[in-house]
């Protein structure tokens, strides 16, 4: 009897999700580098710096999911 799991930290989905929001969150962080080098306080601005927080947390969130197996243990 093997004890070994073969466990993929990562399911298709939760991968493409990942990739997305840390292609999102890099363009955001570019963008914001702009408008800060700029130095335009303006709506956007603050509308941006939202939106990337925002981001972190769905990435922190479906990162935590991922390295959760089906029982809540850890993968």
């Amino acid at each position: 009897m093997s004890t070994r799991h073969d466990i993929h930290p990562f399911e298709p989905g939760q991968r493409r999700e990942l990739v997305h929001l840390v292609r999102r969150i890099q363009t955001l962080t570019l963008e914001l580098q702009e408008l800060e080098k700029r130095e335009q306080n303006t709506p956007e601005l603050d509308a941006k710096q939202r939106r990337l927080e925002h981001l972190r947390w769905r990435q922190a969130a479906v990162a935590q999911r991922a390295a959760l197996d089906d029982l809540g243990n850890a993968a």
